[in-house]
């Protein structure tokens, strides 16, 4: 039973096979077995007529197999559409967005009840209506023009947001999206519209957008304080010094207004760094050299002190810029105020570069030997010990190397996201 279930199972060509197998087999000997097996002409006539009614038996049962077969595929094959088809009702029904199926020329076809609470509108209600009875009259033409790139495939599907009105007029944001169904290669049969609410998402938006702008005003405002209170400090380091004779204490408040400076630029350049935590580090530089190369050249009067600098634009942490900025500030102090009379040609060189290694910024003057103002295991000056601090705050690497020309101070370090206090002084 199992075997025959089995060939049942399989496809009516085995079935077919198989008959047509008996039936030679039957056509070619049955004859020859008669004759041999009776001799009596009425017992052959009854015979003959009993392997007639056999084959035409045989015939039946032969096609009968095949429509049961052939109606066994079928039924399976509609039920397996029925349920296909259940299932797609049921999806679009109970479809949490509004989907929807019309024709080219904009005639609905269906629609389901969640585009129908969405709008207002009962189902028979929504059938009838045009699309200029719940679209907003600006977002027409748009629309159309979309509708037919894709009737044309000149697009495979499209989102775009519109503003639909509902049964009772007011509008609400939605977020569309269609895409075209073809039955050959020429006009669609359908469109289909999924259409989402997004009214709720908008005001998040629009919360999320009012609470950047108020902390980017409040951002801007500390940093307006806080350039208004170094620009104070320096103020007062200036009148200071118009009232001390001591050189020594002019010096120290002298060196402590180009340190303010420096933390100034590092707010100018992180005020227009345009809503990121990272400023052009090669710009600031360059406009750090400058100033001090302006400074000190205005205070020296006759005496000259040329800068050549090669300084690209790198891009750098707020937190990290902070301190490579005052440790080239502190060298650059270092370099000025340690050029002997007799040096007839003072220069100051300053590279920066950005290499698979890391950052590299290198200052090298041709002034007095490292030994004597580059001792940073013991530090004997307050510049030479906020370069310590500051190369450790960076984890970065000192490399200090004596020419017979000049003396050349390079610091490398890898760049990182920092978050938190941007010193460690």
């Amino acid at each position: 039973m199992d075997r025959i279930k089995a060939i049942l199972n399989n496809s009516p060509l085995v079935i077919t096979l198989v008959y047509l197998l008996v039936g030679i087999l039957w056509v070619q000997f049955s004859d020859q077995f008669v004759l041999a097996s009776f001799n009596e002409p009425e017992t052959l006539t009854r015979v003959q007529s009993l392997k007639g009614w056999f084959f035409v038996l045989a015939s039946g049962v032969m096609i009968y197999l095949l429509v049961w077969k052939n109606n066994a595929v079928l039924n399976e094959t509609i039920d397996r559409l029925t349920k296909s088809r259940d299932e797609f009702k049921a999806t679009f029904k109970s479809a949490p967005v509004g989907i929807a199926h019309h024709k080219p020329n904009e005639n609905w076809i269906q629609v389901n009840q969640t585009l129908c609470d969405m709008l207002g509108y009962k189902e028979e209600e929504l059938l009838k209506l045009n699309f200029e009875d719940f679209i907003h009259p600006d977002d027409l033409t748009i629309g159309r023009e979309l509708d037919q790139e894709l009737a044309e495939q000149k697009r495979v599907f499209y989102k775009i947001e519109k503003r639909y009105r509902k049964k009772d007029g007011t509008y609400f944001p939605g977020l569309v999206s269609k895409s075209a169904v073809f039955n050959g290669p020429e006009s669609p049969v359908y469109l289909v519209v999924m259409l989402e609410n997004i009214t709720e998402q908008k005001k998040a938006e629009e919360k999320l957008q009012q609470s950047v702008k108020a902390k980017e005003s409040l951002l801007s405002e500390i940093h307006h304080r806080v350039r208004n209170n170094l620009a104070l400090v320096s103020a007062l380091f200036d009148l200071q010094s118009m009232y001390t004779e001591n050189e020594k204490v002019h010096a120290i408040l002298h060196d402590s207004q180009m340190r303010l400076k420096c933390l100034a630029l590092v707010h100018d350049s992180y005020a227009n760094a345009e809503k990121t935590s990272h400023i052009d580090f090669g710009d600031y530089l360059n406009q750090l050299v400058d100033f001090v190369q302006n400074t000190f050249n205005k205070e020296n009067g006759k005496r000259t002190v040329k800068i050549k600098k090669e300084i690209p634009a790198v891009n750098l942490n707020i937190n990290q810029a902070v301190p490579a900025g005052l440790l080239c500030n502190e060298l650059l102090l270092n370099a000025y105020l340690n050029f002997y009379e007799d040096i007839k040609e003072p220069i100051i060189e300053v590279n920066l570069k950005e290499l698979e290694e890391g950052v590299v910024l290198t200052v090298s003057d041709n002034g007095v030997k490292s030994s004597q103002k580059y001792n940073l295991e013991k530090p004997s000056s307050l510049g030479m010990l906020i370069v310590k601090t500051l190369n450790s705050q960076l984890r970065g690497y000192i490399s200090i190397t004596e020419q017979s020309d000049k003396t050349l101070f390079e610091l490398t370090f890898k760049k990182r996201d920092l978050k938190g206090p941007s010193s460690a002084l």
